[in-house]
């Protein structure tokens, strides 16, 4: 007999996210270059426009995922963390409780924080000599921080396909 759980295909909305990311990633890059040669600063407030689009792709990829992990661990979900452990094949019959969240999630956490908060400082220091800097480390972070969120939505979205798809019942 086949065993098959009924969950949203998060693979696209995934990819969106992912693709979104990364353009903010690159054109924050982009700025930065700019930033450093004199150019105008312009370009960071594109950066920080397309972060719009992207927050809202992955605000729809985390309600499917969310759905999707509450079906699988018959548990409330409500984190990223969360997400994780319910998501992880390898834990399936480890007690939600004692589940192991990926390493990861905490880093990309700490960089997207650390993006935001450069962007604030960046924004304020807009005509001074600092504004550079924190151009600077508000691109080492985004850049970070979307390399790790691209990661984890793309693994998510792996192991909560292996979900959905039937599988023969042992035994």
């Amino acid at each position: 007999m086949d065993t098959y759980i009924d969950l949203k295909d998060v693979r696209v909305t995934g990819y969106v996210s992912m693709g979104l990311i990364a353009l903010v990633v690159a054109e924050s890059i982009w700025g930065t270059i700019n930033d450093w040669q004199g150019g105008s600063s312009s370009w960071s407030f594109l950066a920080i426009m397309l972060v719009v689009p992207a927050g809202v792709a992955c605000i729809v990829w985390f309600r499917g995922v969310t759905h999707n992990a509450e079906a699988i661990a018959l548990h409330g979900v409500r984190t990223v963390s969360q997400v994780w452990k319910a998501s992880d094949p390898e834990q399936r019959e480890v007690p939600f409780a004692q589940r192991v969240a990926s390493p990861l999630i905490k880093p990309w956490q700490y960089a997207f924080l650390a993006m935001v908060l450069g962007d604030v400082f960046e924004s304020l220091l807009l005509d001074t000599p600092l504004y550079v800097v924190f151009s600077t480390l508000s691109t080492l972070c985004a850049t970070g921080a979307g390399a790790l969120a691209c990661f984890l939505v793309f693994r998510i979205s792996i192991m909560q396909q292996r979900f959905a798809v039937p599988q023969r019942k042992r035994g």
